[in-house]
C-alpha cells in the first residue's frame, strides 16, 4: 500500500473529529462523518497551499497527504458526497 505519513497524520485528525463527533456528543452517523470529509478536505488543502503554484501541487502525493493514489482533499470529497446523499435519502 502507498501512503505517507502526512496522510496518516491527517486520517488521525480527522479521527479525533470523529470520536468527539460521534462518541461525545452522539451525533449522527451522516453528519459526523460529513464534518471528518470536510476536516479531511480543508487540512489537505491548507498544506499544500504552501506549494501552491508548483507544477502538480494539488495532485502530487509529495506537496500533501496521500492514500494509494488519491490525495486526501478527493478522500474528503467522496467521504462527504456518499453521507450527503445519505442524508438525502
Amino acid at each position: 500500500m502507498r501512503f505517507n505519513l502526512i496522510g496518516v497524520a491527517m486520517l488521525g485528525l480527522s479521527a479525533v473529529v470523529a470520536l468527539v463527533g460521534g462518541l461525545i456528543l452522539r451525533l449522527p452517523n451522516a453528519p459526523v462523518m460529513i464534518a471528518v470529509g470536510g476536516t479531511l478536505l480543508v487540512i489537505d488543502l491548507i498544506w499544500r497551499a504552501r506549494s501552491f503554484g508548483t507544477s502538480g501541487w494539488l495532485t502530487n502525493g509529495t506537496y500533501g497527504g496521500s492514500l494509494t493514489v488519491l490525495p486526501i482533499w478527493v478522500v474528503g470529497l467522496i467521504v462527504m458526497a456518499i453521507n450527503a446523499v445519505q442524508l438525502m435519502f
